[in-house]
């Protein structure tokens, strides 16, 4: 593939973090900026269904979701092949986002980047890094991977700190500096930063190193310390995320009872600690709700009108490896199905705990 270089190398911003950190969440406040960029953006997700690329809404331009797997891995030709292309365009980007999926391993992707080869169409501007305030701590059969994240960044933005406490906040601040010195920390409540402190903020540098060198960084192939992205020096890198996650999904085209819905979803079992879809709701039909399980938080919103999608639902699940019934869920979620239409109701938005963790 012939691409002619442009004037000056486009920037491109890694955008990371543990699943359910806020990462799309950020990613929409930064499209619908006013930054004057034209911005092109790479969703990747993990699961059969790619959730996150129908999140990313009323967006001018092109969001590429590149093919199901993580992006520093067996995609990772993609990844180039696809950057490449966007700048064959008749009107070629003037920045590049990456949203990797909440198990990718940002160094891989900052190294593909800085490869010699690139150099003359892109120059990586930044990584950063959603940091969950209120349950990245929680996460202790992950911390490896979620420490591996955090280290790579130049900027974190401390997600979700209207959850916690003055003393929460600091505690977690503390822990992120330990393992990162030199990042930039940006509190955010629903991704609400300043852009000037995102966009353009100057070129990465992949040889200064974390203060605190984590585990992950061993090339520990048992996963002894628990699951994590190895990547070598000569940019070889390999690894199966299904010895570190189980992940099941649910597609449904009749809709849902809300009252039967939320009696299953506060009901999962301990070991799923991640959920997100687009559900079709009974007493909303017209538009599509949105549901994100994030530990011990459920939250259903009503969102856009369908349009010309036709209503149905897209559920992706994760869990610690075998922690997944595929055909109990299966059967939990057909009991909450309704062909009788219900009463129009004003959803909004609606929020509730989780049984198994809160002890409701």
């Amino acid at each position: 593939m012939s691409v002619e270089a442009p004037l000056r190398p486009v920037p491109v911003t890694i955008l990371t973090g543990f699943l359910g950190a806020g990462k799309t969440t950020l990613l929409n406040r930064i499209l619908h900026a006013d930054h004057g960029l034209k911005v092109a953006v790479l969703v990747n997700d993990f699961g059969s269904i790619n959730i996150d690329t129908q999140l990313v809404v009323g967006v001018e331009g092109e969001t590429i979701s590149l093919a199901n797997g993580c992006i520093c891995c067996s995609i990772r030709s993609d990844l180039l092949k696809t950057a490449l292309l966007l700048l064959d365009r008749e009107e070629p980007p003037e920045y590049l986002i990456i949203e990797t999926s909440g198990v990718s391993d940002p160094w891989a992707v900052a190294e593909t980047f800085d490869l010699p080869e690139l150099r003359p169409f892109f120059h990586l501007d930044s990584v950063i890094t959603v940091v969950d305030a209120e349950y990245v701590r929680q996460q202790q059969y992950y911390e490896d991977l979620i420490i591996h994240q955090i280290s790579a960044a130049d900027v974190v933005v401390l997600s979700k700190v209207d959850l916690v406490s003055e003393e929460q906040r600091t505690e977690v601040e503390q822990w992120v500096r330990q393992i990162v010195p030199r990042a930039r920390i940006l509190p955010a409540i629903y991704g609400d930063v300043p852009m000037s402190l995102l966009l353009g903020v100057g070129r990465y540098r992949l040889d200064v190193q974390p203060l605190v060198t984590p585990r992950v960084h061993a090339h520990n192939h048992d996963h002894e310390h628990g699951p994590h992205c190895d990547h070598d020096h000569d940019h070889d890198h390999h690894h199966d995320h299904t010895t570190e996650f189980s992940s099941w999904s649910y597609v449904n085209h009749r809709p849902f009872a809300l009252k039967k819905l939320r009696t299953v979803l506060q009901d999962l079992p301990e070991t799923i600690f991640r959920a997100k879809g687009i559900i079709y709701l009974a007493e909303t039909p017209g538009r599509r709700a949105i549901l994100q399980i994030v530990g011990v938080r459920i939250t259903v919103s009503v969102g856009e009108p369908w349009g010309d999608t036709p209503p149905g639902t897209q559920m992706v699940f994760l869990g610690i490896p075998g922690g997944l019934n595929g055909d109990a869920l299966q059967k939990a979620f057909d009991s909450c199905l309704t062909d009788v239409p219900a009463q129009e109701q004003v959803v909004g938005q609606q929020s509730w705990f989780r049984r198994m963790f809160s002890g409701t």
